[in-house]
C-alpha cells in the first residue's frame, strides 16, 4: 500500500523528524542545545536555569548567524527554504535542519508576534521575536503543577493572553505516565462550557488522564470566541501553534504519555482539532472531531494519525452534505462529512467501506487496517442535529449514541508508539 511507502524513509530523516540525531553517531546531550524547548525530565530544572537560558540563547544567536544569509537582522521564508535543503555534515549535530525546522514549523505564529511592519512585509524573523517565544514557553513552564482537579494557566503567545484549565484526576501518580486529552470547544462557547456539554472532566475522573481545556481567542468580547480555522492571516492568531505548545510544554510538567496525547473538539473546535491533528500528527496519536467540518482549502493530513467523525445528518451549523458554513453568503466551505472521512481514510492508505444495520439510528463508516493499526471511523448520525450527541440538549438520547464514551473507547485503542511499531513491521 501507499502508507507503507511512505514509511521507507532513511533512518536519519526519521531521527532528524522526531528530533533525534543519535542516527548521525552523535552524542545525545547535544541535541538539547537545538531544540528549543524543555530537555527530558518533568522538573525542567535544568531547562530553566540562568546558566542554561544563556547557553540556550547563544546557540539560537550562532544557528540565527547560519541562517541570516543577508545580514539584514532577519530570517526570511526564503532563507529558512534554503537552510532547510542544505544536507548536514557530520560534525554539526544535524542542527541546520532541527533549527530550520523550528523556524518553518512556527514562522506564521513568530509573524503575529512582531509589530514591526517591515516584519509583516518580508516575512523574516528576528532574533528578538525568537528569544520572545522561547522566553513565553518557559514562563508558561514554570507555571504548570501537578495539583489535582482544575487548575487555570494562561500562555503569553503571539502578544495574547491565552487561557487554558488542566485538569489532573484524583488517581494521578507523578511516577506513571497518563494520556492527555486536549478538548477545543466550539464557536461562541469557551472551554468551561464545552467541559459541562461533554462531560469530559468527569471521564477523565473515571477512565484516567489528563484533560486540558484551552479558550479560543475573541472577536468581539469573550463570548464571540472563535478557533482560526483556515490561518486567517486577518486574524492573526496560530491556534496550531497553540495546540503545539500545550502538547509539548505540559509534558515536561505533568507524567503524559507523550506516545497518546490526543485532540478533540466541537464545531469549530472539530475543525480546528482536524487541521491542527493534520499538521501535528508527530505529537497527536488520534483526533476526534464532533459536529465539525474540513475546509476545502486546509492542510490536508499526511497519515500516521487515527480519526474519528461524528456528525448528525441534519445539522443546520456545519452541513453534513458540505458546503457554506450555516449556509451564510460568503462564509468558508467545507467538505460533506462524508468527503472529509474519505480525506483522512485515503491520507492513511485505508479503503473504506460501510456498515448498515437496519432499524438504527447510526450509519458507521469504516476504514481499518489490523495490521498496521490504523483506524479511521465515521458515524453518520440519523436527524442529529449541531449538537454533542448523548448530552442533555442534544436531538440524539445518550441511549441511542453517547459522544464521550464512545470517542474515549476509540482514543484509548490508539497510542503513536504502538502505530509507529507495527506500520514498520507491516
Amino acid at each position: 500500500m501507499a502508507i507503507f511507502e511512505r514509511q521507507s524513509q532513511s533512518a536519519e530523516a526519521v531521527a532528524l523528524r522526531s528530533g533525534d540525531h543519535r542516527a548521525n553517531g552523535t552524542g545525545s546531550d547535544t541535541l538539547e542545545e537545538y531544540r528549543l524547548s524543555p530537555p527530558a525530565g518533568r522538573d525542567g530544572k535544568s531547562f530553566l536555569t540562568d546558566a542554561s537560558c544563556q547557553k540556550e540563547r547563544a546557540k539560537i544567536a550562532e544557528l540565527f548567524g547560519q541562517f541570516d544569509l543577508d545580514g539584514n537582522g532577519y530570517v526570511d521564508r526564503k532563507e529558512i527554504n534554503r537552510a532547510d535543503k542544505t544536507p548536514s555534515s557530520k560534525d554539526d549535530s544535524a542542527s541546520p535542519q532541527l533549527f530550520a525546522n523550528f523556524l518553518s514549523d512556527r514562522y506564521k505564529a513568530l509573524m503575529s508576534t512582531s509589530n514591526d511592519e517591515w516584519f509583516f512585509e518580508n516575512n523574516g524573523v528576528s532574533l528578538k521575536d525568537i528569544y520572545k517565544y522561547v522566553d513565553a514557553a518557559r514562563d508558561f513552564s514554570k507555571k504548570i503543577g501537578d495539583k489535582k482537579g482544575d487548575t487555570n494557566y494562561t500562555l503569553s503567545l503571539q502578544d495574547k493572553e491565552r487561557e487554558v484549565t488542566v485538569h489532573v484526576p484524583p488517581q494521578y501518580d507523578p511516577n506513571r505516565p497518563m494520556p492527555m486529552v486536549v478538548m477545543l470547544h466550539g464557536f461562541m462557547q469557551d472551554k468551561e462550557e464545552i467541559a459541562r456539554i461533554s462531560q469530559f472532566k468527569e471521564k477523565a475522573d473515571k477512565e484516567g488522564f489528563i484533560a486540558v481545556f484551552p479558550n479560543a481567542t475573541g472577536w468581539l468580547g469573550d463570548r464571540m470566541r472563535w478557533w482560526n480555522v483556515g490561518k486567517n492571516q486577518l486574524y492573526r492568531a496560530d491556534d496550531v501553534d497553540f495546540i503545539r505548545q500545550l502538547t509539548e510544554i505540559i509534558p515536561q510538567k505533568l507524567n503524559v504519555d507523550k506516545d497518546r496525547i490526543f485532540l478533540v473538539g466541537f464545531s469549530n473546535g472539530a475543525m480546528m482539532a482536524q487541521e491542527a491533528a493534520a499538521r501535528l500528527n508527530d505529537k497527536i496519536a488520534a483526533v476526534a472531531s464532533v459536529s465539525g467540518g474540513m475546509l476545502r482549502k486546509q492542510d490536508k493530513p499526511k497519515g500516521d494519525m487515527n480519526a474519528l467523525l461524528i456528525h448528525g445528518s441534519n445539522d443546520e451549523v456545519i452541513p453534513a452534505s458540505g458546503g457554506m458554513l450555516a449556509n451564510l453568503f460568503g462564509a468558508p466551505r467545507v467538505l460533506s462529512a462524508l468527503k472529509a472521512f474519505e480525506v483522512w481514510a485515503d491520507a492513511n492508505g485505508l479503503t473504506p467501506f460501510a456498515h448498515k444495520s437496519a432499524g438504527e439510528p447510526i450509519q458507521t463508516y469504516s476504514a481499518i487496517d489490523t495490521a498496521s493499526g490504523r483506524e479511521v471511523t465515521f458515524y453518520n448520525l440519523k436527524d442529529g442535529s449541531h449538537d454533542w450527541p448523548g448530552s442533555s440538549a442534544s436531538t440524539t438520547a445518550a441511549s441511542q449514541f453517547n459522544a464521550t464514551d464512545e470517542i474515549w473507547n476509540f482514543l484509548n485503542r490508539h497510542s503513536r508508539q504502538q502505530l509507529m511499531a507495527r506500520v514498520r513491521d507491516a
